[in-house]
């Protein structure tokens, strides 16, 4: 089926928030949506459990908005059960994913953007109410949002989808800057609930240290003492909560940390060594195993939403090869 939409596999469609068109061998495609080179937007309904979490993270910030469905959600080792009206905030370099529970409609609206795309004299307070290594109780998840105004705003932004241009292109950031308002105002007045799994608190404090000092040499034996616990149930309690091990959630997060500084425009050396990476030959291994390209392809090129944009936005997945 030829759509002239890009072929996104199904599990990363379900986890981006893309809308799905499939043809009868499968294959997903994106449907109603915005791709700039500064923001992505899409409104999706899908059927399809996937019965576990596929984790990623990425280096654009994320607002994510639960319409209907049976899914859970992991932020950083924090399980979510969204109710039908609820919002996530997920900031740059934070593990999450989605896990759809049964063939119940699924609906949400998603947004990715780069902070460019905002005013640089209103930046500041309209990204205020993400989570940042400073603000460790930030929360994350709201509830009832249309209460707020919240829901309008994303609806606005799916009429803008379907505007010619170049209106599309001028109402865009306003729009954008119109919710991220709307979200600053309802995280100053406190409304928000979230649900946490099983030895969330322990995992909490372990994540946020290795968030602190990702830079620096960690291991398993520094974290039992720094925590009081024993090897084999960090091990236990950290795979349950994340997916993974320690070591290679700090991995990945080191790898998307190099790429950052290189897309800033740093040497591949001193990314490496910025990182956390000991020596250069570890860092190019892992940055090609877990990103499938050289770090040296990265260097100084902003990446884009659209397909066509000279380097790709990427999702790096934890626990996959790509």
């Amino acid at each position: 089926m030829n759509t002239g939409q890009p072929y996104i596999p199904p599990e990363q469609a379900a986890e981006a928030g893309h809308a799905c068109l499939q043809s009868p061998d499968r294959t997903v495609f994106p449907a109603d949506h915005i791709d700039t080179d500064q923001v992505s937007f899409s409104y999706s309904t899908s059927q399809k459990a996937t019965g576990k979490y596929s984790l990623h993270c990425h280096n654009f910030y994320e607002v994510y908005l639960f319409m209907e469905g049976d899914a859970d959600y992991l932020v950083e080792g924090r399980q979510y059960r969204p109710t039908p009206e609820s919002l996530l905030l997920l900031s740059p370099h934070c593990f999450h994913g989605v896990k759809v529970n049964s063939d119940r409609p699924y609906r949400r609206y998603s947004i990715h953007f780069h902070p460019d795309l905002l005013s640089a004299e209103r930046r500041p307070f309209l990204l205020s109410a993400f989570p940042s290594p400073d603000r460790r109780n930030a929360q994350i998840y709201f509830e009832r949002v249309d209460r707020q105004g919240i829901v309008a705003c994303f609806e606005a932004l799916s009429g803008c989808a379907r505007s010619p241009e170049p209106l599309k292109s001028l109402l865009l950031p306003v729009y954008v800057e119109a919710l991220l308002a709307h979200i600053v105002s309802m995280a100053r007045s406190g409304s928000s609930s979230a649900s946490r799994s099983d030895s969330v608190d322990t995992v909490s404090d372990i994540l946020h240290y290795l968030n602190r000092h990702v830079n620096e040499p960690v291991t398993l034996d520094s974290l039992c003492e720094r925590f009081y616990i024993s090897k084999h149930h960090l091990n236990k309690v950290f795979r349950r909560a994340t997916g993974t091990t320690v070591f290679d959630y700090l991995l990945h997060k080191r790898v998307i940390l190099a790429q950052e500084l290189l897309i800033g425009g740093m040497s591949a050396q001193e990314a490496a060594a910025c990182a956390g990476f000991g020596d250069y030959s570890s860092f190019y291994r892992s940055y090609r195993r877990i990103l499938g390209h050289s770090p040296l392809k990265d260097r100084g090129v902003l990446p884009s939403f659209r397909e066509e944009g000279p380097k790709k936005l990427e999702y790096v997945n934890l626990g996959k090869e790509p």
